[in-house]
This record gives C-alpha cells, structure tokens and sequence, in this order.
C-alpha cells in the first residue's frame, strides 16, 4: 500500500500518542515502511518534524475554523475559539510535539506561532492593562493544554469548565 507524506504525518502523531520516541525508524516501523521508504518523503528528522509540526498545527486550525463562522472571524472571536479549545478538549503528547526535538525546539516553535499567531489575541485593541486579561488568558489555556499534553495533573470536567469560564471571564473584562 502507497502512504502518502500525509498518512505519515498521521502514523508519526499516533507514535506521540502512544508514547514513544519519533525518530525516523519508529515512524517506518509504525507505517509499515522501510527506512529508506520513510526518508524519500522525509529526508531528514529535521523534515519529518517540520512536516509534523505543520501537520498538527494544520488540525488545530481545522477545528478552530469549524468553531467559528465568517460572522465570528475577527480576532477576539478567534482568540475566544482558542481559549476555549484550548481548555475543553483532550490532548496528549503529540499536541506537544513542538518541544519534542531540543535541538530544533526553537525553529519548531516559530514554526507553530507562525501557524496559529492569527488566534492567539495579538490584533485584539487593548490597553497594557487589557493586554495583561488577554494574556492571562491565554496563559490558563495554554497551560491547561501544555499539562494535560504531559500528563500531569488531571483535572475533572468541572474543574476544567470553571477555568475556561475564568479565562473568558478575563477576556470579557480586557474587551469591555
């Protein structure tokens, strides 16, 4: 069976998901592939995570657009989509796999912010004050999203709720 960059970047993200370690072999191993199969779509493990943190990043703007409508596009209902996500669904290790390779941790980074900057609240007028809700905000989200990627510490469904009600309550507060 042909796999595509795609199918791979998909069967990297279920190795993340289960647990192990991305490197090429695991990924040829997880995909049924050769080694050399897997690097004629991937030339390096530089490229495979450049591909996976596209790919990831991808999904998450897929499923932030399908929360909000043409009406809902502007930047604090996109920032309103992500905090909210960030905070109502489940993630594991693979949503962390921008911090998965130290030495390409920084490129992997911009990489991811370049991708979703559009939802994280930065256009969103405020005074220094209203900016400081907005990223108080965002911060209860990406924590939330960074601890439940590790594992950490689980928090019940109510719990969670309570934090996201916080989080747009800040923002509510930096907006009005």
């Amino acid at each position: 069976m042909a796999r595509t960059k795609t199918d791979l970047l998909d069967d990297a993200i279920d190795v993340l998901r289960t647990g192990g370690t991305l490197t090429i072999e695991s990924l040829a191993q997880r995909a049924g592939l050769t080694k050399p199969g897997v690097l004629h779509h991937f030339p390096s493990k530089e490229a495979l995570m450049e591909g996976l943190i596209e790919r990831v990043g991808m999904l998450w703007e897929q499923e932030l657009v399908s929360v909000t409508t043409a009406e809902e596009s502007d930047p604090l209902a996109r920032f309103r989509a992500y905090v909210t996500r960030s905070l109502t669904q489940d993630f594991d290790g693979a949503d962390l796999a921008l911090i998965g390779d130290v030495r390409l941790r920084a490129q992997l980074c911009q990489q991811w912010t370049e991708r979703l900057d559009p939802w994280f609240g930065n256009e969103i007028p405020a005074t220094p004050s209203q900016r400081a809700l907005l990223h108080a905000a965002r911060f209860l989200a990406d924590g939330a999203w960074f601890d439940q990627g590790l594992g950490i510490a689980a928090m019940s469904s109510d719990e969670r709720s309570a934090v996201k009600d916080v989080a747009l309550e800040l923002i509510d507060r930096a907006t009005t």
